[in-house]
C-alpha cells in the first residue's frame, strides 16, 4: 500500500520557485502592456483647406502642415507660448495663390475651448481694422484677416497687395469657416 498523499490530500498547494513567480509576474506585465498598446491611435487632425475656392481665385498651395503644441515653436519661434498659454493643442497651416499672383498663408489654431480663442483673439492689434461678419468675432487691416469661431482661432496673411484683396480674403476665410461648423470637436 502506498503511503504517500498527493499535494491534494494534503491540503498543500503546489508551491513554484522564486525564480518561477517572477517570470510569472513579467508575462502578466508583459501581456498587460502590448494589450494596452493596441489602442487606437488618435485620429489625424481634421483638414480644414479646401483645395481651390470656386470663384475666388483661391489655389492651395503645398500640402497642410500641422504642428502639435508642443512643437509650435518650430513654426512661430518667439511667439508659441502666448499660444500655448492660451491653451492651443495644435496649429493647422496652409498656403494658398491668389490668381497664381498674391500668396498667403492660413493659420488654424485649435484651442483646448472658445475662451481660449477669444483670449488670442482679443489680444491681436485692432488698431486700423475693420470689423467683418465672420465666426463669432473677425475683422481686416491691410493683408490680414483674423476671427474666432468657437474653439478656433485663424489668421489669414497675404505677402502682396492685390485688387479687392479684402474681398478675396473673406471669401477664404468664409470657406475656412464653413469647414470649422463642419469639424467634430476639437481634441
Amino acid at each position: 500500500m502506498n503511503h504517500r498523499k498527493s499535494k491534494i490530500e494534503t491540503g498543500n498547494s503546489p508551491r513554484f520557485s522564486s525564480l518561477e513567480f517572477r517570470a510569472a509576474v513579467m508575462l502578466l506585465l508583459l501581456s498587460s502592456f502590448l494589450v494596452g498598446c493596441k489602442s487606437k491611435a488618435p485620429a489625424a487632425p481634421v483638414d480644414f483647406f479646401s483645395d481651390s475656392i470656386t470663384g475666388a481665385g483661391w489655389e492651395k498651395h503645398g500640402a497642410s502642415r500641422t504642428f502639435e503644441a508642443s512643437h509650435l515653436w518650430e513654426y512661430v519661434d518667439g511667439d508659441a507660448e502666448k499660444y500655448i498659454q492660451a491653451g492651443v493643442v495644435r496649429t493647422l497651416t496652409c498656403d494658398y495663390k491668389l490668381n497664381s499672383k498674391t500668396d498667403a498663408t492660413i493659420d488654424v489654431y485649435v484651442m483646448g475651448n472658445a475662451a481660449g480663442a477669444k483670449k488670442i483673439y482679443d489680444g491681436e492689434l485692432s488698431e486700423g481694422s475693420q470689423p467683418l461678419s465672420i465666426g463669432d468675432a473677425g475683422r481686416y487691416a491691410k493683408g490680414s484677416l483674423t476671427f474666432c469661431q468657437g474653439p478656433y482661432f485663424v489668421r489669414l496673411v497675404a505677402y502682396q497687395d492685390a485688387p479687392d484683396l479684402m474681398t478675396a480674403m473673406s471669401a477664404l476665410a468664409s470657406s475656412v469657416s464653413a469647414q470649422l461648423k463642419q469639424a467634430p470637436p476639437a481634441k
